[in-house]
């Protein structure tokens, strides 16, 4: 009788060894399939961090007046990277969205996200610092769901996989790396025109002795007209007309204006023709390749002496030569703006760090899914 039983306990035998084979098989499968979604999630938690943080630097580099319009390019920007960098993905219009985090806590948080802060700081944007980016491959996003390799042979076709990520402008580094803002206006219009390429560096600014060019031209639709004995250089002490001496003026641009300029407010300008004095001060911020703030100004009154601006915000600059001989009207300074940094609500000292080669917006992630 146990001879009988032997071939049904082998053919047992054999199918339970057959049935692990195949288990095994189908999780070695699945191992496949799960590496495959890991690898997709770390892709997509990549460009969903980077969209994050093009948009906004986006948001605070935008030169868009309206405050909607600004908010239009930051999601611009994050589509555009995320289309021009990743390749089969793309973001859907609720895949950005805008909304507030704490500065000091730096922590983010879901169901308060879209409320604005009231901090005038952020005023250009309508209150919003931070911008939340999802990127997905799933049913009903903009991008198609993971289709599975082993796990289709258990009914599961495709996976779904998606990240998160928030990306905020940091208060808390707000430092100005190379000195202070330097005395030198320059009209909101003009700053403009250079960025209407995105490209300012391609745009030569002329600081002369009564008047600012862009590439040669003067007179920039929208720029207020100067009154006459005007010098670029700014005094930035107040709205008062009592003239800087030329040491103080090179004090300023050899280590920055030590007081605080607040965008929306009135201030004078210094009268008088290219002072050789500061030659010394000049070459130094040529040969660091120095980028510093200087004021953008919207209005302009009188005069002379009398010359009154308002600053209507801070645009990085950086000087690439000078002209301080021959002719005092054909004395000029010489170089090229390179990104807004902010207006209404930001002062001198706390508009965003600005480094060598560019201007910087500091921002970080505050969220990563």
């Amino acid at each position: 009788m146990l001879i009988k039983k032997r071939p049904f306990k082998d053919g047992f035998m054999t199918i339970q060894l057959l049935g692990l084979v195949m288990l095994s098989l189908i999780m070695s499968g699945l191992a496949i399939d799960f590496a495959f979604l890991y690898a997709a999630q770390n892709h997509l938690q990549t460009a969903a961090d980077s969209a994050a943080l093009a948009a906004t630097q986006e948001l605070y580099s935008s030169i868009a007046v309206d405050p909607d319009d600004r908010l239009a390019d930051a999601k611009d920007a994050a589509a555009d990277f995320v289309d021009s960098n990743e390749d089969g993905l793309s973001l859907a219009s609720d895949d950005v969205v805008f909304g507030y985090v704490n500065p000091t806590t730096k922590k983010y948080d879901r169901l308060n996200f879209k409320t604005p802060t009231l901090d005038p700081s952020y005023s250009a944007t309508n209150g919003y610092n931070a911008v939340y980016v999802r990127v997905r491959k799933s049913e009903g996003s903009a991008n198609s769901p993971l289709r599975t390799i082993m796990a289709n042979l258990l009914g599961i076709s495709h996976m779904n996989a998606e990240a998160e990520s928030v990306a905020l402008l940091d208060q808390g580094i707000t430092s100005i790396s190379n000195g202070g803002v330097r005395p030198i206006y320059a009209c909101q219009a003009q700053f403009n025109r250079t960025m209407q390429d995105g490209i300012p560096q391609n745009d030569v600014v002329r600081v002369y002795g009564q008047h600012v060019e862009v590439n040669g031209v003067q007179n920039e639709a929208g720029c207020p007209t100067m009154g006459s004995g005007n010098w670029g250089f700014a005094d930035l002490r107040n709205c008062n007309s009592n003239a800087v001496g030329s040491s103080t003026i090179s004090d300023w641009f050899r280590s920055g204006f030590p007081g605080t300029v607040r965008a929306g407010q009135c201030y004078s300008t210094n009268p008088g023709n290219f002072i050789p004095s500061i030659a010394d001060e000049l070459d130094d911020l040529i040969a660091n390749q120095v980028v510093f703030p200087v004021p953008l100004y919207n209005s302009w009154s009188g005069g002379g002496s009398t010359s009154q601006v308002n600053v209507s915000g801070f645009v990085g600059f950086r000087i690439t030569g000078y002209k301080s001989n021959g002719n005092a009207s054909g004395r000029y300074i010489e170089g090229y703006f390179t990104r807004y940094l902010c207006n209404t609500g930001c002062t001198s000292t706390s508009v965003p760090g600005v480094t060598p080669g560019g201007a910087v917006v500091k921002i970080r992630l505050a969220y990563r899914s």
